[in-house]
């Protein structure tokens, strides 16, 4: 296993607390797939085959509306896994997977990733704490979505989004790369108008300055 392999699997969380040795047997199964930007890993509907770690870049977790509408649900960054729900079930993929970014993958395939569970319980655990974490997080967005309004949906899903992706700068502030309007706007269900208009106003009451393709967001607002 190289430093660099090391390095990327010490930082997902997925395999955090795994042991030199299961690490090992981790990185002798993955394989290593660079994407570019607005590339599809996969669609809706295709055979779960393998199972992804983001070591760089960003990707989009998608589905579409009976309309053929895009909805985001969720923007995964570098030490996050994807992929291992469907590979749980034996059940075809439920949403499409978007790289936002040129992005590097680390891939395990199907038949591997059940061969690490059944001879790995610190990966079962690990994995059991992934789903858990985000049933919540999806039961916290379709709240978000039925009971807020837009602005409310929108300061949720800036704070989700410095909390899980964001850098600490100094000072009281956070950092975080901020997707598209249009993309914001699939995430809450609104426009892109809408989006834009409340990121000005935020800026002027909300505790955030935007900086190009960046926001920093005052730390005390993620506690």
């Amino acid at each position: 296993m190289t430093d660099a392999m090391r390095t990327i699997l010490s930082g997902v969380e997925f395999f955090s607390e795994l042991d030199n040795d299961e690490m090992c047997k981790v990185a002798d199964l993955a394989v290593t797939r660079r994407v570019p930007k607005d590339s599809t890993i996969f669609h809706a509907g295709d055979e779960a085959d393998a199972v992804y770690v983001v070591a760089k870049g960003k990707v989009k977790i998608v589905v579409a509306s009976s309309d053929g509408k895009e909805f985001i649900l969720t923007v995964l960054g570098a030490g996050q896994v994807f992929g291992e729900m469907a590979m749980l079930e034996s059940a075809p993929r439920s949403a499409a997977v978007v790289t936002v970014t040129a992005t590097e993958l680390l891939v395990i395939s199907r038949r591997d990733f059940h061969h690490l569970l059944n001879t790995s319980t610190g990966i079962s655990r690990k994995l059991l704490t992934v789903l858990s974490r985000r049933l919540r997080r999806a039961n916290s967005k379709m709240e978000s979505l039925a009971y807020m309004d837009v602005a409310g949906r929108l300061a949720r899903f800036l704070l989700d989004l410095a909390a899980d992706h964001g850098q600490k700068v100094g000072n009281g502030w956070v950092v975080v790369r901020r997707p598209t309007h249009a993309d914001i706007a699939h995430s809450i269900g609104t426009s892109r108008e809408t989006v834009s208009r409340l990121i000005n106003e935020f800026e002027e009451g909300f505790g955030l300055t935007n900086k190009g393709k960046f926001t920093y967001i005052k730390e005390s607002l993620l506690r």
